[in-house]
């Protein structure tokens, strides 16, 4: 091949829209590049003139000799306040962002920022704008993008908002071909999303497997030992591993879900209400907080989607590729983000799009407008007070990285195993969930 008709693929591979990782081996040296789109984080690390590079950070936890903590990175896990970054929990390793290039020669690895992307602002409507119409091309023009075979797919259908959307233009797309699952959450509030998940499948004709959250309680030691965590994942990442062996069983391959949809429809800061400060756990040290104030270290370029979808794409994606899945996201491909941008504000506020879409589909207010408030804050709840007292006292007992950088205080931590096995659990004491997820990724 001559040189032109090199550069000539080259470019071409990095002008791809759809997701993808370039790597290009030179005498010069080896560099891998990522797209706009990137469901699956790559992290990198080098040890001993040799460039490692994986989906998994835990895979690269295992070839470096040293693992040296990163406490910025530790601080934002434990203050909820992570950002889509460079940064890790190890020194040694790195995450390349969306449309940076990582240069290896000589044993000595650079990395590349792009350019910030642009963003737009709401647009006013003409008076005869069709924007569900528009809105509904859009999401099938996205998936006639992205490669998968119909009867090999399914989609994590909560029954919210987002996914529910997804599904639609999936049936619209393909009729009944595809499988569907969730974890269905517990009480009251589950029963709703029963309901309302069913008048989604009975519209789509999927295949569905539903699962019982509380079945998969968050740190469970029966499920730990067979469940990799890293740290960035999320703490139920038990029951949506079992509803991903489920899939593969079935011969699924590609996997769907509504990550994007909460940011695409997002409102600005001018927008948005006066946000309530959180409360802020006691067992954070001033430490942790010194940590904190540096917040820009490692942060890229302003993206054409928002930190916090590229960030719940790079901690999410592990879980599926175990699983031997592959993973698409349509609400966060950039052209979706952008139209979002260009919506005024009524077509934003609490989702109103996506609510009247479904509307105008037939279904009715429970699905359209659920009177309750769906989440796991009851099963987080059920596994803090049968587990949390154990697992704070073994890891009081056994030492922790958390506690030997003083970056949490060990007798407040102590004083919530106390209140849980007292029956007792403060609002805040929920976030040690994060706490002991951490601690369990780091040991």
């Amino acid at each position: 091949m001559s040189r032109q008709a090199y550069d000539e693929v080259v470019a071409e591979g990095r002008a791809w829209t759809r997701a993808h990782h370039l790597i290009e081996s030179t005498p010069q040296g080896i560099t891998v590049s990522t797209g706009a789109r990137c469901p699956a984080p790559v992290y990198l690390t080098v040890n001993r003139s040799t460039l490692h590079a994986h989906w998994d950070v835990t895979r690269l936890r295992e070839v470096i000799p040293h693992q040296h903590l990163d406490r910025i990175e530790i601080a934002r896990l434990l203050a909820l306040t992570g950002h889509y970054s460079t940064r890790t929990v190890w020194q040694e390793i790195s995450l390349l962002t969306e449309r940076s290039s990582a240069w290896f020669h000589d044993g000595e690895l650079q990395v590349l920022m792009p350019e910030a992307a642009g963003h737009d602002e709401p647009r006013e409507l003409a008076a005869d704008a069709r924007v569900l119409d528009g809105y509904e091309r859009l999401l099938d023009a996205v998936l006639a993008d992205h490669h998968y075979l119909p009867e090999r797919t399914a989609i994590e259908l909560s029954g919210g908002m987002d996914s529910s959307n997804v599904a639609m233009s999936l049936a619209a797309r393909h009729g009944p071909t595809l499988f569907s699952g969730a974890l269905i959450q517990d009480g009251t509030a589950g029963e709703q999303q029963r309901r309302r998940r069913e008048a989604v499948i009975r519209y789509a004709g999927f295949r569905d497997t539903a699962l019982c959250s509380a079945d998969y309680l968050p740190m469970d030691p029966t499920h730990a030992s067979r469940v990799p965590l890293g740290p960035h994942e999320e703490i139920y990442i038990a029951g949506h591993s079992t509803l991903l062996g489920r899939w593969k069983s079935d011969g699924v391959l590609w996997a769907v879900a509504g990550v994007g949809g909460d940011e695409m429809l997002s409102l600005p800061p001018g927008e948005h209400p006066p946000l309530v400060p959180a409360d802020v756990p006691r067992w954070l040290t001033p430490s942790t907080f010194e940590a904190l104030q540096d917040q820009e270290s490692g942060i890229p370029p302003a993206p054409p989607i928002s930190d916090s979808t590229l960030r719940a794409l790079a901690c999410g994606a592990p879980m599926y590729l175990r699983a031997g899945l592959w993973p698409l996201y349509p609400l966060a491909d950039p052209a979706m983000w952008r139209f979002g941008q260009w919506l005024p504000f009524s077509w934003r506020r609490n989702k109103h799009l996506a609510r009247l879409r479904l509307q105008r589909l037939g279904f009715d207010q429970e699905v359209t407008h659920p009177p309750l408030r769906e989440s796991f804050h009851e099963v987080l709840q059920q596994a803090l007070l049968r587990f949390g007292p154990d697992m704070i006292r073994r890891m009081l007992a056994t030492g922790s990285p958390l506690i030997d950088e003083k970056l949490i205080d060990a007798d407040e931590i102590s004083a919530v195993a106390l209140r849980l096995e007292q029956r007792r659990c403060l609002e805040r004491d929920e976030m040690v969930a994060h706490v002991l997820r951490l601690h369990h990724a780091l040991i």
